[in-house]
């Protein structure tokens, strides 16, 4: 098991998921991963880049949690997500170091994914977040 945290996925507010995955399709010579997310009120499209995702997240409505950041902000990068090994492990250290870890955040997201936010100085800019595969003997998330 691995303790060093890595990039797991970034993720893109975007309007328009269809004109933005069909760019991105082109660039990346590979057709996007859609899936939805219906309790986080999203569509996602998604391409993998190695060991890291590149995930695109559109909201479906004015309303919800993502709907508010796109307004707030606008378009362009939302969340880093670092991957590790240890969801509970992670964030037991984290909170040793005095660093508040939202446990009411801790969810499932895509694929087999289990993730929770971390809070975060404002001035870091996107969600900062921790990932974990939920069954980690899934090779392809």
């Amino acid at each position: 098991m691995r303790d060093t945290l890595s990039v797991h996925h970034i993720n893109f507010l975007v309007k328009d998921l269809d004109t933005t995955c069909e760019y991105l399709s082109k660039v990346l010579s590979q057709d996007a991963i859609r899936e939805s997310l219906p309790l986080r009120n999203v569509n996602t499209a998604r391409f993998q880049l190695n060991n890291c995702w590149l995930v695109l997240v559109q909201p479906l409505s004015e309303q919800g949690e993502v709907a508010r950041i796109l307004a707030h902000r606008g378009e362009g990068l939302f969340l880093l997500s670092l991957g590790c090994d240890d969801l509970d492990k992670q964030i037991s250290r984290l909170e040793k170091q005095d660093i508040c870890v939202n446990a009411k955040s801790k969810r499932k997201g895509l694929s087999d994914w289990s993730v929770v936010d971390l809070e975060h100085p404002s001035g870091l800019g996107p969600v900062l977040q921790l990932c974990a595969l939920i069954n980690p003997a899934s090779s392809n998330s």
